[in-house]
């Protein structure tokens, strides 16, 4: 099994805490998805135009996230690993939304001081 070691937690020792994190313990996986959980609401909102729906389709992911966990082979980055997870939650979302669209009506979309916090990633 290979982990990747400092990618998650950014100049800590981010292979620590996914093995803790594995184990349960979910301070460490908080502390490990928490690094990448605005960009990743702005992925969810880019594919949903919602600012609620990305919301939910956030909160499902990282439910999914946790609950998969113990999967979690390292052949990838976790970030890679919660973007692919976001993005199906995210599709879900989308699928089970009035009309089965991605088109929302304007009043759903993102308040423009929602908007202005968003981190876009680099």
């Amino acid at each position: 099994m290979v982990l990747p070691v400092g990618e998650a937690g950014e100049g800590s020792d981010g292979g620590a805490l996914l093995v803790l994190a594995r184990d349960g313990d979910e301070g460490a996986f908080r502390t490990l998805v928490e690094a990448h959980r605005a960009e990743l609401h702005a992925h969810c909102y880019r594919m949903l135009a919602s600012w609620q729906d990305a919301e939910d389709a956030l909160q499902e992911a990282l439910l999914r996230a946790w609950r998969a966990l113990p999967g979690f082979e390292g052949r990838s980055t976790l970030r890679a690993w919660l973007y692919k997870i976001a993005t199906n939650a995210a599709l879900d979302v989308a699928r089970t939304a009035p009309g089965g669209s991605f088109q929302r009506p304007m009043a759903r979309r993102c308040p423009p001081e929602a908007a202005r916090a968003l981190r876009w990633p680099r």
